[in-house]
């Protein structure tokens, strides 16, 4: 009897728990993202060119008359000023010629005096038929000779002189001069001109780098609409150097070449930097970035971009709160925005953010980039 009753006790306790609200699966509302929109603005962007610097004059210092090298007056990597004498070569043997050069002007000026006195008394003795015609032709023709052995004495002197003045050797140009090739001792020019050194200006300084030809169609095409060439178009050039670092002075397109090259398809141009303090150097990496403006560009934030095999795409919101993916072409970037050039217009929303929770083809709460700023404050 107790059984029974037990049985017909935990029958009851199981039909009352029965009774109870069924256990039902909610599903998680949708993740929330913040969007925005396109923006148009007028945007200045860059058209980046690797190039090497160049030194805008290079000069191969050399010794043009042969002798002893006597003296050098620089240390190698110093700053000259263009005049400033920088090697000696022997002088005496050519101070030699200058004097035997001086002496010879003399002589023939002496005979020219001397012919031009004989003359007179020639013309003197004609007129009272002294002397023939012949003797006066004769006296004449000494005089012309004697000019003429003065001019060539002069010439003589005045290329004794030159020949003095190359044994002085100064700096052509205002630069930085290299290390010295040849030490005091040795004897320079001979049958060729030896070297000494070599010398390159350093403010400004060039650098030169090759434009492909969509990009030079490109740089005229801004050049024609602003009504000038392309050197007076381009005035802001940025440099960058190898270690990321940025020139602190901008510079601007100095010359461009007349042809492409048909073997390449590029334009070499040149582009000019102030270098005052000497920190570029000929021979450097430089890559130069042209700044031009495109108007009414539409933009994107660059950190709303994604990437995969088949290129760049967007993530959009549709009316519904569904996500939709965007391929997109793009343009430059321009600061935190990057460029949209194909794919997207004013009137699309898209995430910019917590664009991890989003996918395509599932719904998503939206919150705009305003409402979060307002909310940050």
């Amino acid at each position: 009897m107790n059984r029974l009753l037990w049985v017909l006790g935990c029958l009851l306790v199981v039909g009352v728990a029965g009774c109870g609200p069924r256990n039902v699966f909610e599903p998680p509302p949708p993740p929330e993202v913040e969007v925005g929109q396109p923006v148009v603005e007028d945007a200045t962007v860059y058209r980046d060119f690797p190039g090497r610097l160049q030194a805008v004059e290079s000069v191969a210092i050399l010794a043009r008359v042969s002798g002893t090298l006597e003296e050098i007056r620089f240390q190698d990597g110093d700053l000259v000023e263009a005049g400033q004498v920088l090697f000696v070569i022997e002088q005496a043997p050519y101070e030699a010629d200058v004097r035997r050069a001086q002496a010879q002007l003399a002589q023939a000026k002496a005979a020219f005096t001397l012919a031009e006195a004989a003359l007179s008394r020639k013309r003197n003795a004609f007129a009272i038929q002294a002397v023939s015609e012949l003797d006066l032709l004769s006296s004449e023709a000494d005089v012309e000779n004697a000019k003429a052995a003065i001019e060539a004495a002069e010439a003589g002197l005045a290329r004794a002189e030159l020949n003095l003045s190359y044994t002085t050797v100064t700096a052509p140009i205002s630069g930085q001069v290299d290390r010295h090739r040849v030490s005091v001792g040795n004897v320079v020019g001979g049958a060729q001109p030896t070297l000494l050194t070599t010398l390159v200006s350093v403010d400004p300084i060039d650098c030169y780098f090759s434009v492909d030809e969509r990009a030079s169609i490109l740089l005229r095409r801004i050049a024609a609409e602003q009504g000038s060439d392309t050197r007076e178009s381009f005035t802001d050039l940025v440099l960058e150097l190898a270690d990321g670092s940025v020139h602190d002075a901008t510079g601007f397109i100095d010359f461009a070449e007349t042809q492409i090259d048909p073997m390449t398809g590029t334009l070499m141009v040149r582009a000019r930097f102030p270098n005052p303090d000497g920190a570029l150097v000929p021979g450097m990496f430089g890559r130069v970035r042209v700044p031009y403006q495109q108007p009414n560009a539409l933009m994107i934030p660059e950190n709303a971009i994604l990437r995969d095999m088949t290129g760049p795409f967007v993530l959009t919101v549709q009316s519904d709160g569904m996500v939709e993916r965007r391929s997109v072409e793009l343009g430059s970037l321009v600061g935190a925005q990057r460029i949209v050039t194909a794919g997207l217009d004013t009137s699309d929303t898209l995430v910019v953010r917590g664009i991890q929770r989003a996918r395509p083809g599932m719904p998503v709460r939206v919150r705009s980039a305003s409402d979060s700023a307002a909310g940050a404050e």
